[in-house]
């Protein structure tokens, strides 16, 4: 299996009917994803921000040895955004006149 975040090779430690365990060596550690996470995004084609997730994990490994990115932590903190596709999606609030004299 290849790891969710990284797409390194990985293992699948353990899979429940919520959520899914896994095992990167390439940096990501230990982990689970919730199962609506997953399946949400494979219908997006979306993917994690490796550098902010792993920032995420190791944080959350404070409170928690092996953290579960849930739904919710991925939509607040971990998405991937594409700087361009964040400009066509939000417009400028820029307080310059549109027009120039």
């Amino acid at each position: 299996m290849k790891c969710l975040i990284c797409h390194a090779v990985s293992n699948t430690v353990h899979v429940a009917e919520d959520w899914s365990e896994v095992a990167c060596s390439a940096g990501c550690g230990r982990f689970r994803v919730s199962a609506n996470l997953i399946k949400s995004m494979k219908g997006r084609n979306e993917s994690f921000d490796i550098e902010r997730t792993r920032q995420w994990l190791k944080m959350s490994r404070n409170d928690e040895p092996v953290p579960l990115i849930s739904r919710y932590d991925y939509n607040v903190a971990l998405l991937h955004r594409d700087t361009g596709e964040k400009s066509a999606i939000a417009p400028s609030r820029s307080r310059q006149p549109l027009t120039s004299d």
